[in-house]
């Protein structure tokens, strides 16, 4: 059984297990087996459930249609548009970071550019949620355009958005299929063939077509797969690790829960403005694998959105079902 979406709704309204089943006229056990994917949820109950939390039955099951990155289209939320890229760069001399971003996440970086926050947050249409250290920054150019053409002339960037999903959906996918390790009836299936086919290399079928069609030379063909393999890699990384860059330029991935991500990283993310610069703890693996960061000394943290936005929603939810008197999972911050 495909798991639901149900919790992440309950959340963003601010209702306890307790008061929902209420509303919806169940026991909270009972609820709380819907939550957690133990039952399955009666289809009049989902009705309920729909009304309650002012959504659809679809988003409570996670089978609405995917959110897909729009190009060029002024009737699409602005955290869907593409408004282009953005290149930062960093006077310590580490490489600099290119990110794909939305017209909501441009008009977000453009003016807190121009306040005095320590660090910058900035999301990617690529699952990032990155954060950039103000003083580490030497230059930023906006590009409504790529930049193989546009931007500063001679810069050689990393692709560091090689795959525009703004779906968090598809990345709790992309995750699974990189580390093996969660059951893929999880998914929804139309969902989970969408996504295999968006990350299937060509096939030597395809590249003996483009080879005879003259698109490919033949002695291309293996340079070509091999890019593909990096691409992939690449895409991997943004699903599962968390990777920052000391201010000397060497980078570091990790790899942690989606809770411990939130307890590490949530000061930073959610009060840029009045962070105050402790010693970041990652518990990677418990007591076995833990890793201290020193915000100070580097140059930006980027942080797997699906991710941060589960342990977000677990923290929250715990923070309901205790009975605290906190906003909804909506909150902006600004």
């Amino acid at each position: 059984m495909a798991k639901n979406k149900l919790k992440k709704c309950r959340v963003e309204a601010g209702l306890t297990q307790s008061k929902l089943a209420a509303a919806v006229g169940v026991t909270q056990p009972t609820y709380h087996r819907w939550e957690v994917g133990q039952l399955a949820i009666p289809k009049g109950k989902l009705n309920k459930l729909a009304d309650e939390l002012k959504t659809t039955p679809e988003a409570i099951l996670g089978t609405h249609p995917p959110i897909k990155a729009a190009f060029y289209d002024p009737d699409a939320p602005e955290q869907e548009q593409y408004y282009g890229e953005v290149a930062i760069h960093f006077s310590g001399g580490g490489e600099p970071i290119l990110l794909s971003i939305s017209e909501d996440a441009h008009g977000t970086l453009y003016a807190d550019l121009q306040g005095d926050n320590q660090f910058l947050i900035v999301k990617s249409l690529s699952n990032q949620t990155v954060a950039i250290r103000s003083d580490a920054i030497s230059d930023v150019y906006f590009s409504s355009e790529a930049y193989d053409y546009f931007g500063p002339k001679g810069e050689t960037y990393r692709q560091d958005s090689p795959l525009h999903l703004p779906d968090s959906r598809d990345w709790e996918i992309i995750e699974a299929i990189a580390t093996d390790t969660v059951d893929m009836e999880d998914f929804d299936g139309n969902h989970l063939q969408r996504i295999q086919e968006i990350l299937s290399p060509t096939s030597d079928e395809e590249f003996r077509r483009l080879v005879n069609d003259g698109v490919v030379k033949a002695e291309e063909v293996q340079g070509e797969k091999a890019k593909e393999r990096a691409k992939l890699e690449r895409i991997f990384r943004l699903a599962k690790d968390v990777t920052y860059q000391l201010s000397m330029g060497q980078r570091r991935n990790v790899q942690a829960e989606s809770d411990a991500i939130y307890e590490a990283f949530w000061g930073l993310i959610e009060w840029p403005d009045a962070y105050e610069n402790e010693i970041i703890r990652i518990p990677a693996e418990g007591y076995h694998r833990t890793i201290f960061i020193n915000p100070k000394a580097v140059d930006y943290i980027s942080i797997p959105t699906h991710k941060w936005e589960d342990g977000s929603i677990q923290a929250h939810a715990e923070l309901i079902d205790d009975g605290d008197d906190q906003p909804s999972a909506k909150t902006k911050r600004r």
